[in-house]
């Protein structure tokens, strides 16, 4: 039965540090102007599987999400995503990978 045990939480413990990295990325968006543009967009991407957060700055027209490893955007998608709120998806740039990337940035 230990052995069962400990086989058990080294399986788990390898495993879980994989599934629990996040990437951090930046989407560059124009046409938000006001905190309900923000919200819709940010709801929008929360709403994907595996996207622990995402903040938008109006200022800077950028939205910062923090995602499991596993998610993959694209282009396409971020298009249409935003393309059905009324604005127009830049680019996506990778900030940040690692442990940390998205600590105390929940939403």
């Amino acid at each position: 039965m230990r052995r069962m045990v400990l086989a058990v939480a080294l399986i788990l413990g390898g495993i879980a540090p994989s599934l629990a990295e996040e990437v951090g990325y930046e989407f560059r968006v124009d046409g938000m102007t006001c905190p309900f543009c923000a919200a819709t967009s940010e709801s929008a991407l929360r709403n994907i599987d595996g996207v622990s957060s995402a903040n938008a700055d109006l200022d800077a027209g950028l939205i910062s999400v923090c995602a499991s490893r596993d998610v993959v955007f694209t282009d396409e998608q971020l298009t249409e995503l935003f393309l059905d709120r009324g604005f127009t998806y830049r680019s996506m740039a990778e900030v940040s990978t690692g442990e940390e990337t998205c600590r105390g940035n929940d939403s």
